[in-house]
């Protein structure tokens, strides 16, 4: 039976996203974080009960690109996801939570754990 639960505890941290903890933001305040070998700034602006959450994504480093610009709207208790991966490998994305719950906006960083083979 133990040796059961031990494979059914790996097998479930193989496909579950573990979540760092939440960066709470505040409105016209940029959060800025990294996502894989991007860099990603976020800031939001208030209308009533909706948030405009505008995302920019630009590459670090000495990588060559330009950055991509996203503008979505988020009611309470609505999510987003935002995921940015490395360029030319098949390795899982690195994704971002955005939760508008209440009066605040909520980034969590999640991180794909894979198993090992």
């Amino acid at each position: 039976m133990k040796t059961t639960l031990s494979a059914v505890s790996l097998a479930l941290a193989a496909v579950m996203p573990f979540a760092a903890a939440a960066s709470d933001l505040e409105p016209l305040e940029a959060g800025n974080f990294v996502l894989s070998a991007q860099s990603v700034s976020i800031y939001y602006t208030v209308s009533g009960d909706t948030y405009e959450v505008v995302t920019t994504i630009a590459p670090g480093g000495a990588i060559p690109g330009a950055p991509i610009r996203f503008v979505g709207f988020l009611k309470p208790g609505q999510k987003a996801l935002i995921s940015a991966g490395q360029f030319g490998t098949a390795a899982a994305p690195d994704t971002l939570e955005l939760v508008h719950q209440g009066n605040l906006l909520s980034a969590t960083h999640l991180t794909n754990v894979v198993a090992a083979n």
